[in-house]
């Protein structure tokens, strides 16, 4: 075989390759917070968040105005008396600090639940995407450090319509498809 041959060859082979090779791209964060389930639960956890938030600020007001009805006594207050008090509103705004924190992880773990449900879903239906598509890979946009590819690789608009149309309220989940056998 000539060197001019070897190289048709190893284009043709090359050429060929790439032909199999599919990618696209899907933003997860996008499609979990615009299909009607994730929508759904935004407006149920914002609800939980406003309510709690009202109650934080309303124990934060109540410790503030504590703190400055001190400041105002303590010249007149007795030392003792002033050391007791301080010490009093050290504590309680340590514990508000703590209230404060486990406030943020309890909506961090509410969030964490209502969405939870969600992903599993996305990634079986884009799963069934990619085979359709005869996709080689999918790419999440914002956890895999892709820079640019063109919209037309874009996945997501589809991803959200595919999932509102199969989890409408009360519908089941669609079986998984089985992954397609490796080629040869």
């Amino acid at each position: 075989m000539s060197f001019r041959h070897c190289i048709a060859a190893l284009a043709l082979i090359s050429s060929a390759a790439q032909a199999e090779f599919k990618a696209a791209y899907v933003d997860i964060q996008r499609a979990v917070q615009e299909v009607e389930e994730g929508k759904a639960a935004k407006t149920r956890l914002q609800g939980m968040a406003d309510t709690k938030q009202k109650a934080f600020e309303k124990e934060q007001n109540a410790l503030k105005a504590e703190v400055e009805a001190y400041t105002k006594q303590k010249a007149t207050m007795d030392d003792k008396v002033a050391a007791a008090k301080e010490g009093e509103l050290q504590k309680k705004m340590f514990e508000f600090q703590q209230r404060a924190e486990k406030l943020r992880t309890e909506l961090a773990e509410s969030e964490r639940k209502e969405l939870g449900t969600i992903f599993p879903k996305l990634e079986t239906l884009l799963g069934q995407i990619a085979q359709r598509e005869g996709l080689t890979m999918v790419f999440d946009r914002s956890s895999s450090g892709l820079a640019w590819a063109p919209a037309s690789l874009d996945l997501t608009n589809e991803l959200i319509r595919m999932y509102n149309s199969t989890y409408k309220a009360g519908a089941k989940a669609p079986a998984p498809t089985p992954a397609p056998a490796p080629k040869k």
